[in-house]
């Protein structure tokens, strides 16, 4: 025979061992080493069987809770403008009113009804009080008065007054 003829059977023989040897292996080793879960005995796997993983009962763990934001308190409503009313005139119905507000130094300001002071709308001008309003809020200023005053309903003033008897000598 020829020395190729010989090498070729070599080569078939060095060819044909590898799987004459996986031939004798028992099948459940081979299929265990493919899949790793099969080396592990049944009896460690007790959370597959007790929790199937499709099944209808299974949810996912609930989603955090979003941190709640903490609201800040509105700060507090602007206090009324120091002012003091030096004088008002009334003339066919039509109001003004001569103020020294303490933001303006020494300058009077003349206002008319719907006129801005500080922020406040000059709401009404009566004969000897003047009402500012900023939104819902009130403030009275009197003709000779001191503080401003919240207003009041022309209601709850008549209630307050008081009313006089008239005596007459016997």
């Amino acid at each position: 025979m020829s020395i190729a003829l010989h090498m070729l059977m070599v080569v078939l023989l060095c060819l044909c061992i590898p799987s004459a040897r996986a031939a004798e292996t028992p099948a459940g080793e081979e299929a265990a080493a493919n899949n790793p879960v099969g080396l592990q005995p049944l009896q460690e796997l007790s959370a597959t069987k007790d929790k199937p993983l499709f099944s209808p009962a299974r949810r996912p763990p609930p989603k955090p809770a979003a941190p709640v934001a903490r609201q800040e308190p509105p700060p507090p409503p602007p206090a009324p403008p120091s002012l003091v009313v030096l004088g008002i005139v009334s003339e066919n119905g039509d109001g003004r009113a001569a103020i020294r507000a303490s933001g303006a130094g020494d300058r009077v300001l003349r206002v008319r009804t719907g006129d801005d002071v500080s922020g406040w709308k000059v709401e009404r001008i009566e004969p000897r009080r003047l009402v500012l309003t900023q939104g819902e809020r009130s403030v009275d200023f009197a003709l000779f008065g001191g503080a401003p005053k919240a207003a009041k309903s022309a209601k709850a003033a008549e209630r307050r007054i008081p009313r006089l008897k008239v005596v007459t000598p016997d």
